[in-house]
């Protein structure tokens, strides 16, 4: 993977650490996360933050019942289970946080469903936000759009430019109504993204608007 270039705004980060970002937007955050030590460290830096407020508080005593309920989600946390060593290596392509949901450990096994000529997505369905995979074949333009709320995509295959610059793997864009723009995949490989969304997005033109039902973003 190329070096990273975008990452998530400071303010998004201490909401994924706070908890406090819908579950479509805080997937691709916590994605990203697996792929950036920069924003690994500014995220521990924000759980930090939170105990030290949690610790000014005034303590409460957990009832037995809720202390060993506690005590099990610690047991069974992805964190504690990440810690211990693999029996073999595997390459593994998807990230981790994915392959929970999709059940699949390389892109081109994921079963992707073509919306329109030289576009396919991969819905998620996490109950808050829309969260999406999409992959743009290479060289080709999706629709000039805007955004009604929030967009955060992260490349995971290949790259693409824009209005806001040139994105590869691992790279982050943090979107929103104040953004029109139009992903241009890279000529020589499909682009495969991560997109959490908590509104539709904005398509200009009548054709696009037209097929956006489509999409179905």
């Amino acid at each position: 993977m190329s070096r990273i270039e975008h990452h998530p705004s400071e303010e998004t980060v201490y909401s994924y650490a706070a908890g406090a970002l819908p579950a479509a937007l805080a997937l691709v955050v916590g994605c990203h996360l697996q792929y950036c030590p920069q924003c690994r460290a500014l995220a521990a830096q924000g759980e930090a933050l939170g105990g030290d407020l949690l610790a000014s508080l005034d303590e409460k005593p957990l009832s037995q019942g809720r202390r060993e309920s506690m005590m099990a989600l610690l047991d069974a946390s992805p964190a504690q289970k990440a810690e211990e060593p693999a029996p073999r290596k595997v390459a593994i392509e998807v990230p981790g946080l994915l392959r929970n949901l999709v059940g699949h450990d390389d892109f081109d096994s994921l079963p992707w469903k073509s919306i329109v000529p030289g576009m396919k997505q991969v819905d998620l369905k996490l109950g808050e936000g829309e969260a999406k995979l999409l992959r743009i074949a290479a060289g080709k333009k999706m629709p000039v759009h805007s955004h009604q709320g929030n967009e955060l995509t992260l490349i995971l295959r290949g790259g693409y430019s824009d209005s806001l610059g040139k994105f590869n793997a691992g790279d982050f864009a943090e979107l929103d109504g104040s953004v029109e723009h139009q992903p241009i995949a890279d000529a020589d490989e499909d682009c495969i993204c991560l997109a959490g969304m908590d509104a539709p997005l904005a398509f200009k033109g009548i054709i696009a608007k037209m097929l956006q039902p489509l999409f179905k973003i």
